[in-house]
């Protein structure tokens, strides 16, 4: 044997030995971090779930360790008590292949050179609560997956979900399956989802009429970081080319390109959101209706009052409205004078920071117009809470700005469209109808004051700050304008 020969021989004797050796000391390892990992998605479930119906613990049921791999067994428990009718829990069972670190064969193949812990090949086995997926996914594991789990506990994978059918007298299911990309942080401090879907479709036949719903094309991209309000601070994208939605004996509604971004971040201590939903085109009945903006934000909320309140409401709050729906009765709230202190000091301090909910945007852009809303609010605190309660809610209001812009040429468009579903098909007779509401709504508008016309639009404005309202121009005090506003209500009644 050559030099060189020698050489490579010793490397690959080292190599073998530090990969026996580092699967045997992972193997020692792995129980523990299984455990360790397990507890921890248990308390993080808990305390999402706290306060309601709900429920669900993962089991290591069992672990065999080898040198270079191992094989557990996981149990899940879910326990629903809406949905629980014969007193037993669902409980699934997992099974997973784990590979020992540093250098898994299956990463070597795949050209992943980079060492870690275990890789977890998981999935889902037969048992009586998954039958009935069994069924649907024609014998495959209806959820798998892979993981790999580095020495800093990090975690990277994929979650798959495989596609399903049934087909049965009252309908049929379609499911393409579902594909989840995970990257998680130790602790889940920082956390990446994307996810894909091909098609969802649910038809279903009753007496009352057919009921469908579906979806295609559905992505969707989430990442964050862990604030100290406990909410996941980053953004979130969810896009879905198609949406139907059919109701029993109701005409179908599709939606198009429909589109939701979020955004949250903590700014000095104050907890900042801002959230959209875009739907390209609404089609009704086979008629196209429009296009839907909508844009809310807010800001300036505090982070440790809001995660105060948040806690108060999973924990006193809630299950009190649970138990008044169970028995069918009344909500009323009922706190001890020492929880109904404190709750007014956090409400206070989140008040403090003048809150900030805005409305930015709601619109519907029909062929020829678009009318659109906007409401802004700042909240602040009132003062002492011995107040009359008329003075309270004043004072709590620091601000409110609100504008109203209805397009003429777009409720002409919805006119047309409900003359067109009523089944009429003149289409002069269709555009004087449709010109004549039009002009109604702007007249009636000016009529009772409640707006004003400017060209194509009927505008109407409102504004409240330091203890005074403009409406539409006209200035006066919430008192009068609480009287003007009855006094249209009444006016309307009558018309």
């Amino acid at each position: 044997m050559n030099k060189s020969a020698g050489i490579a021989a010793g490397v690959i004797i080292v190599v073998g030995a530090l990969a026996t050796g580092g699967a045997w000391y992972t193997g020692t390892r792995l129980e523990d971090v299984l455990r360790d990992s397990i507890q921890q998605a248990n308390q993080e479930m808990a305390a999402s779930l706290k306060g309601s119906e709900s429920s669900m613990v993962i089991d290591l049921v069992s672990i065999d360790r080898r040198v270079f791999s191992s094989t557990a067994h996981y149990r899940v428990v879910i326990h629903d008590e809406s949905k629980t009718s014969d007193g037993k829990d669902a409980e699934f069972l997992f099974v997973d292949n784990i590979e020992h670190g540093p250098l898994p064969f299956s990463r070597l193949k795949s050209f992943k050179l980079l060492p870690v812990m275990a890789q977890s090949n998981f999935a889902m086995e037969k048992s009586t609560s998954a039958e009935k997926w069994f069924a649907m996914s024609k014998g495959v594991s209806p959820v798998t997956g892979h993981a790999s789990i580095g020495y800093d506990r990090a975690t990277a994978g994929t979650l798959l979900l495989a596609p399903l059918e049934m087909n049965d007298a009252d309908g049929k299911f379609t499911f393409s399956g579902l594909e989840v990309d995970v990257e998680a942080s130790a602790d889940a401090e920082k956390l990446k989802l994307t996810g894909k879907m091909d098609n969802l479709q649910l038809n279903v036949t009753s007496p009352e009429g057919d009921v469908a719903v579906g979806a295609k094309n559905l992505s969707f991209d989430s990442g964050g970081t862990k604030g100290k309000s406990g909410f996941y601070l980053g953004h979130s994208n969810l896009k879905v080319d198609h949406v139907l939605a059919q109701v029993a004996g109701q005409a179908p509604i599709v939606l198009t390109d429909v589109v939701n971004t979020n955004l949250a971040q903590e700014e000095g201590g104050n907890l900042a959101a801002q959230v959209s939903y875009n739907v390209g085109m609404i089609n009704f009945n086979g008629k196209d209706v429009g296009a839907l903006q909508s844009a809310f934000k807010i800001s300036n909320f505090d982070v440790a009052a809001t995660q105060a309140l948040y806690q108060l409401y999973q924990t006193k709050i809630l299950p009190q409205q649970q138990a008044a729906i169970a028995a069918d009765r009344k909500f009323e709230l009922q706190l001890s004078p020492a929880d109904q202190e404190w709750m007014n000091a956090e409400v206070a301090k989140m008040l403090a920071a003048r809150p900030h909910i805005e409305l930015e945007k709601l619109a519907l852009k029909t062929a020829n117009g678009e009318s659109h809303m906007r409401i802004a609010l700042d909240l602040a605190n009132p003062g002492p809470t011995d107040q009359p309660s008329a003075e309270i809610a004043k004072n709590a209001i620091g601000l409110l700005d609100a504008k109203v812009v209805l397009s003429k040429p777009m409720i002409r468009d919805l006119a047309t469209l409900q003359a067109n579903l009523g089944g009429q098909t003149d289409p002069a007779a269709i555009a004087e109808q449709a010109k004549a509401a039009s002009e109604m709504v702007g007249a009636m508008a000016v009529m009772l004051q409640v707006a004003k016309v400017e060209g194509d639009n009927i505008v109407s404005s409102l504004t409240y700050a330091n203890g005074m309202v403009d409406f539409n121009g006209q200035k006066m005090t919430p008192e009068e304008f609480l009287s003007l506003v009855m006094s249209k209500v009444i006016a309307m009644r009558m018309q």
